[in-house]
């Protein structure tokens, strides 16, 4: 190969084949130049996940994980369903991630922003309450931070959803939107205080703000859909809620409520297929909820399926 490579210098698969060669023989130092000069210039994709792999292990031996985040970039382009390039992605995200927090631990360890990763580590243990205190220490350093006044709110909402908790959570979306006056989520936040509160049509004013702000936000969407199917405006509704399919297909929700709509209008036949769509989508999702639910930090309130609606 070496050969090959003095005679044509462009044979990139060769050079990719080369560097794997040198790494697998231990030669790292003459491995790594090979392989960063071939790797975008691989076409083959089997090989070229192959060099990128093993560039992001070289990398990592080195503590280069900004290099590392490239070649995932490149890589999730054209295997974004490899599991080992998943997972590779997984570990390198979370390594930036603790490492930010060791460097924000040791300079500024009563920082609002500390406070603020105390309560999202706190809600991924369920703790509400706890990380309630956590926001609320963040908002006394700094109360100008709105995206902290929008977690706490979600927060209030999510230990208690009765009337003081709302009347709550409601003074810290409108505390976030007087900092951040196009702040999609607290619309919609402010739209779900108003349907938890069996008002439809203050809950869709402020839905319908939101997609103002964020027309791809999928949720406010499907909230705009229940909304319009509740006050009798089904037709209308329809728009918002196939809306929302377009953009997350895989929305089961989405499909739940596009399903009522068709019923309501006597489309029976295309209610019958979103509900088929909606029952394939739960079960499929299902395994793979429980497992992300250990591990994720809860997002804004989504759209769920009340479980006293018939299904």
């Amino acid at each position: 190969m070496r050969t090959a490579l003095k005679l044509q210098p462009s044979l990139w698969n060769a050079q990719a084949l080369l560097g794997m060669t040198e790494l697998r023989s231990g030669n790292r130092h003459d491995a790594k130049p090979l392989m960063e000069e071939s790797f975008g210039h691989v076409q083959d994709p089997n090989l070229r996940s192959q060099a990128g792999l093993d560039l992001i292990k070289l990398y990592y031996e080195s503590k280069e994980l900004d290099r590392v985040v490239d070649v995932l970039r490149a890589l999730q382009g054209s295997s974004a369903s490899d599991p080992v390039v998943l997972y590779n992605a997984y570990r390198t995200y979370s390594d930036l991630a603790a490492r930010s927090l060791a460097t924000l631990a040791q300079v500024a360890p009563e920082s609002a922003q500390m406070h603020e990763i105390l309560g999202q580590a706190l809600t991924s243990q369920d703790n509400f309450p706890g990380a309630i205190v956590q926001y609320r220490k963040a908002l006394e350093i700094n109360p100008q931070i709105s995206e902290i006044h929008v977690e706490l709110g979600q927060m209030i909402l999510t230990n208690s959803l009765d009337e003081s908790g709302r009347q709550q959570a409601e003074k810290e979306f409108a505390s976030a939107l007087a900092t951040d006056p196009n702040n999609a989520e607290c619309e919609y936040m402010l739209g779900e205080i108003a349907w938890l509160r069996s008002k439809p049509q203050d809950a869709f004013t402020h839905y319908s703000r939101a997609l103002e702000m964020r027309p791809e936000f999928v949720d406010a969407q499907i909230a705009v859909g229940r909304a319009l199917t509740t006050l009798g405006q089904t037709t209308q509704a329809l728009a918002h809620l196939e809306e929302a399919i377009r953009l997350d297909p895989q929305n089961e929700v989405a499909h739940y409520r596009l399903g009522q709509a068709y019923r309501k209008l006597g489309r029976t036949a295309d209610a019958e297929r979103e509900s088929a769509s909606f029952r394939k989508l739960r079960d499929s999702h299902g395994s793979a909820r429980s497992l992300y639910e250990q591990f994720r930090q809860r997002p804004v309130r989504e759209q769920t399926i009340d479980p006293s609606e018939p299904q």
